[in-house]
């Protein structure tokens, strides 16, 4: 018996699509592309805003990001790293700008295969006949708020999301997002290291600074639970609107004043800012200027930014704490970057080296060393564990030795659920030095 279904993915793309391709106009968005017996997906902010706006003008993306550029870089080069025996891993890499929308339109291109409407009028126990894309599992995103969105669409088609960064406690329930896992771990933990060097300082009372979007407001709330368990008092919580960033590249700065009015006018002993790095780089530039000198305590989204740290009279500010995972260097990848790549070529490092590389006026070699200061220990360490988890679980599915695998390469998404990559998760963790810790020993005062 066939029943007639109407196909959510197909029409999620049809909806999608028809906007963008109404707001793109000529505009087109970082891709690379390498072909493969079976293909990787990876979402990037490469781009770290949009100008999205109320109006109907044609979408772009700005302000161009080198460390996240090397992040997409870091996935081609642990997916060079992969020997299958027989077998080609190949790679298809957006940049999603950060924003959710672009990062829908990019996974749903990853599984557009999926989106075929014929697929509507299938027979019920069909599942595992409809069409297949090749993609079948997706790296990314960075930031919680997207990777929850794409979290929802790729489990409709069961492919496995690994993600590097996006830490929201949200993620963490397999009935809402069967297929999510990340190579770092929630905010349950950070948020008790917070309360943990509050209660190291005897400080009783604080502020939280949080941000509208899934990482800053669940992190938010994880807070003042905790905190009103501890009996630690919150003189106020503030929760800057979705525009904050926007607003503050214009002339419209009245939360940002009204903000550090009610900081100034407060008694609080530390300042919590649970938000993104651009949203405290704006908070900290402020303070600077308007001589707002307090205690600051940093989520892991910018505690160990070198941007922030080098803001210019950044002392002025006051002490700043912030949690970090232990850090390890991806093996070879700064050799990699120093050798301009080592003759790797794909769309998005041309893009670099055409547009941004070039417009450098530097020598040569200093443009090398430019470019490796941006490398990161953190996230580039996670892309690399999770290419690595990939590999594994592959290896286990297609049953690979050194010389051959007992299994072809085509298979479905269905075979490989998440729970394939958990075991080679679990058998990589003494690789893994991302387990943030709630002690002394991880709390990081800024240099400054």
């Amino acid at each position: 018996m066939f029943y007639l279904c109407v196909s959510m993915m197909f029409l999620m793309w049809l909806f999608v699509m028809s906007v963008f391709h109404s707001s793109l106009g000529q505009n087109t968005f970082l891709r690379a592309y390498s072909p493969g017996n079976i293909i990787i997906g990876g979402l990037f902010p490469i781009h770290l805003k949009t100008n999205r706006t109320n109006t109907s003008a044609p979408l772009s993306c700005s302000d161009y990001g080198s460390k996240t550029f090397l992040h997409s870089q870091v996935m081609i080069y642990a997916i060079s790293k992969i020997n299958l025996p027989n077998i080609t891993i190949g790679y298809d890499i957006y940049d999603t700008c950060g924003d959710v929308g672009l990062a829908l339109r990019a996974t749903l291109q990853l599984l557009k295969n999926q989106s075929d409407p014929e697929s509507c009028l299938v027979p019920a126990d069909a599942q595992s006949k409809l069409p297949e894309p090749k993609t079948k599992v997706v790296i990314g995103e960075r930031y919680s708020e997207v990777s929850i969105a794409v979290a929802r669409i790729v489990a409709l088609s069961s492919v496995a999301q690994i993600s590097y960064a996006s830490t929201s406690e949200l993620l963490s329930s397999k009935f809402k997002f069967p297929t999510f896992l990340r190579t770092v771990p929630s905010d349950k933990y950070q948020t008790r290291g917070i309360i943990e060097l509050v209660k190291i300082f005897h400080w009783k009372t604080v502020i939280i600074v949080g941000s509208d979007d899934e990482y800053g407001k669940h992190g938010s709330d994880s807070l003042q639970d905790n905190f009103n368990n501890k009996r630690i008092c919150i003189e106020f919580v503030h929760i800057l609107s979705a525009n904050f960033k926007t607003n503050n590249h214009s002339m419209d700065r009245t939360e940002l004043n009204e903000l550090l009015k009610k900081i100034q006018n407060s008694s609080a002993e530390a300042i919590i800012i649970f938000t993104k790095e651009s949203n405290a780089e704006i908070i900290l530039e402020a303070a600077i200027k308007h001589r707002v000198n307090r205690t600051w305590i940093a989520s892991d989204a910018w505690s160990s930014s070198s941007k922030i740290s080098a803001i210019s009279g950044i002392k002025l500010a006051g002490e700043v704490f912030g949690f970090i995972y232990k850090q390890k260097e991806v093996p070879g990848f700064k050799d990699h970057v120093m050798s301009m790549f080592n003759g790797t070529n794909n769309t998005i490092l041309r893009d670099y080296q055409t547009q941004h590389l070039l417009s450098l006026n530097k020598s040569e070699e200093e443009r090398k060393q430019y470019l490796a200061s941006y490398i990161d220990q953190d996230e580039s360490y996670g892309i690399y564990i999770a290419v690595r988890v990939i590999a594994e679980g592959l290896r286990r599915l297609l049953k690979c030795n050194d010389h051959r695998c007992e299994r072809r390469s085509s298979f479905t998404a269905l075979e490989i659920p998440s729970q394939s990559f958990s075991a080679p998760l679990q058998s990589l963790g003494s690789l893994l030095p991302l387990c943030l810790l709630f002690c002394l020993q991880y709390i990081l005062k800024l240099p400054l």
